[in-house]
């Protein structure tokens, strides 16, 4: 299944995706406890400052969607804000405020487009529990375009931004045309038309006719429900934005921008500079660049240093000698002799068969660059594939279908068709793909100008003037991150954007893939200490311990280092170099480990019930197996949910039950049991006996 390559951080889903079985037992183990959402103040903003916008009166219906008008033009509506219930799961033990943004539809006249036409967005405010909180929040703009972050936000706030509100506020908000906001431009008819091909054997121009199709379908259902798709770009995101501050009373803020909201934050600066204190742009992509010419020379060389870096490193090369060789040699021969798999998307449970070709393995091998935790684990993965082993491919593939759920696709199309698509020339995407022949794979039935262009061409997003494809130069302090291994915005980009923000501070990660801020301590300790002080460069010493991956041969040579969790009150071990991903979970590619306690008064056989009702499981099995372990009796479990394979211990003491569960292929499994599962188990402590 291929998409159009273009910025997606929804690839960033990546991150959560690999370990979102740990996740949702993490999620079963809170369910008995009510997520807290809030209900709407008295005051219309949080911020001490009064705003200048007022919130509507209590009978106003604003417009949910643009409509066309023949009458003359009255002033655009002014923007206002109003509290409303969260429409998404607010993460565990977070105390959010939610509300809804009305926003002229278009605020430069665009034809047909009514200005009393609004367009309302979802807003949430997480606030720190810091009593000297910080007065200037920090704003996260999501990446795509059309990337949905509230609906994803209890799957990944503990490790992308629970940091974040230690001292300050957090403000997240669905894009115009993503998410909860209002009209939110999905396009099932594009998901559906990516699962059909799935297991077909098409040729790259067939699968682009069918892409082509799907958009266009979509595009008319858009139009047909009176949506006008050329007041989606990111000047009018921009302008969003800064009516979104004033609203919201705050006299300045930070933004922070990851992939495509780093052009958003660009944009903002250029446009509104006003009240915006820092930014921080991780993944930098700069207006001028070129996008799609530029993509394949950007992913042949992020290529380049994952198969360099095995080689240069002893025991990798030791392990997987001639790597880059068993690579393409696989790839040919999936080519000539494709394999049907099964795969099955983690969050929905729902199974599909994949044709796999060598084209396929391109792709994957592309995605999976942009996650930090999964490029140690590509020499093996690769390797396994060169022994038709599909066992952990199936199921990070699988992890990938949960990229669309959070992706609004026709906010993606009119974004890139009004302000990319028309500085691009298909001659020059066609030319740049024949340059790198290793790579032509992920841009034949997209970027060749039978798919992106043809969809453009028709999409009506309306063409974006010159000022869209040009440097944005500023003074604001701003912080610029880029990962090494990333296929998409390469660190030639920040240093690109560097050049014209003349108070800002540049720095590139070894070893790290796309959104370099979610994956590691170290760009996380340098974000924080930029918005303590952004005049000043942050100390940067955790990059000198920082080094390239420490790529996994196997599952034996994998250390545990001691953790305490104070959420759950528990103590033991965990694997090190695993990421944290909800309090008590942490994963590394396909593996994840849960080490967690039910809430008072729920049992074991309870807890184990609801656990599996969670994963899909209708029945409970049978124990295999009971085991002693500091004064605990853990009764063990093996199960399958979801293409993955499960350990799993439950045990009770007088006060609360416990759950350790384990994830790994099954290629793996016995291995983890013996290195990772029992050791654990054995180091195991309630800290409120």
């Amino acid at each position: 299944m291929r998409t159009p390559v273009t910025i997606q951080t929804s690839r960033i889903k990546i991150h959560l995706a690999a370990g979102l079985l740990a996740v949702l037992l993490f999620s079963a183990c809170q369910a008995s406890t009510p997520a807290p959402t809030a209900d709407p103040p008295e005051t219309p903003t949080p911020g001490e400052t009064a705003t200048a916008i007022q919130p509507p009166s209590a009978t106003a219906t604003p417009e949910a969607t643009p409509l066309p008008t023949d009458t003359p033009s009255p002033p655009p509506q002014a923007a206002s804000y109003e509290r409303a219930p969260c429409q998404f799961t607010v993460p565990f033990g977070q105390d959010v405020d939610c509300g809804y943004l009305t926003v002229p539809a278009s605020r430069q006249g665009v034809e047909g487009v009514s200005p009393l036409a609004t367009i309302r967005l979802h807003v949430a405010i997480f606030k720190s529990r810091n009593p000297e909180v910080k007065p200037d929040p920090v704003v996260y703009l999501e990446g795509g375009p059309g990337g949905n972050p509230l609906e994803a936000a209890y799957l990944v706030f503990r490790r992308r931004f629970a940091p974040v509100v230690e001292d300050r506020d957090l403000v997240i908000f669905d894009q115009r045309g993503t998410g909860l906001s209002e009209p939110a431009l999905d396009c099932p008819e594009v998901n559906q038309a990516d699962y059909d091909i799935m297991d077909k054997p098409l040729s790259p121009a067939e699968k682009g006719e069918r892409s082509i199709e799907a958009a266009l379908a979509c595009r008319d259902r858009l139009v047909a429900e009176g949506i006008s798709l050329a007041v989606f770009n990111s000047a009018e995101s921009a302008a969003d934005l800064n009516d979104l501050r004033l609203a919201l009373g705050y006299d300045a803020w930070n933004l922070y921008g990851v992939s495509y909201g780093t052009r958003l934050a660009l944009t903002a600066i250029r446009d509104y500079p006003d009240g915006i204190r820092s930014v921080i742009l991780d993944s930098a992509y700069p207006l001028e660049s070129e996008l799609y010419s530029q993509s394949p020379a950007n992913a042949d060389r992020a290529f380049g240093i994952f198969f360099q870096g095995c080689a240069s490193d002893p025991i990798c090369s030791d392990a997987f000698p001639d790597l880059e060789t068993a690579f393409q040699e696989t790839v040919e021969r999936l080519n000539r002799e494709p394999v049907l798999i099964s795969i099955t998307n983690p969050l929905s449970g729902e199974s599909f068969d994949m044709l796999v070709e060598g084209d396929d393995l391109i792709e994957f091998l592309f995605n999976a660059l942009y996650a930090t935790e999964l490029i140690p684990l590509l020499p093996q993965i690769i390797t396994e594939l060169s022994q038709s082993n599909f066992e952990t491919f199936a199921l990070i593939e699988g992890s990938f279908l949960v990229d669309a759920d959070y992706v609004s696709r026709g906010m993606h199309y009119s974004v890139q068709c009004y302000e990319e698509v028309p500085f691009a020339r298909s001659g020059d995407v066609s030319a740049a793909m024949k340059a790198y022949p290793r790579v032509i794979a992920l841009y034949e039935d997209s970027l060749d100008g039978r798919s992106t262009f043809a969809i453009c061409d028709a999409w009506g997003a309306g063409r974006a003037g010159q000022v869209e494809n040009q440097p944005v130069q500023s003074d604001i302090p701003a912080l610029i991150m880029a990962g090494e291994y990333d296929p998409i915005t390469p660190p030639e980009w920040g240093l690109q954007v560097a050049e014209n923000l003349s108070s800002s501070f540049f720095f590139a990660f070894p070893g790290s893939g796309h959104g370099v801020s979610f994956s590691e301590a170290c760009p996380r300790a340098i974000t924080l200490s930029f918005l303590e002080d952004p005049q000043r460069k942050p100390a940067a010493d955790c990059l000198a311990e920082m080094s390239s991956p420490t790529f996994q041969v196997s599952a034996a040579n994998i250390d545990l280092i001691p953790f305490s969790d104070e959420t759950f009150g528990l103590s033991g071990l965990i694997p090190e170099g695993w990421n944290e991903i909800a309090p008590g979970a942490y994963s590394s590619g396909s593996r994840a480990i849960i080490q967690q306690a039910g809430p008072p008064g729920l049992r074991a056989d309870a807890l184990l019930e609801f656990i599996l009702v969670t994963l899909r499981i209708d029945e409970v099995p049978d124990s295999v197996a009971s085991y002693e372990a500091n004064d605990l009796t853990w009764s063990l479990y093996e199960v399958t949910a979801m293409g993955a394979s499960l350990d799993v211990a439950v045990a009770e003491d007088h006060s609360r039950a416990y759950i350790i569960a384990m994830q790994a292929s099954p290629g793996e499994r016995d291995l983890l049991r013996e290195t990772v599962f029992f050791p654990i188990i054995n180091a195991f402590t309630s800290l409120t006996e």
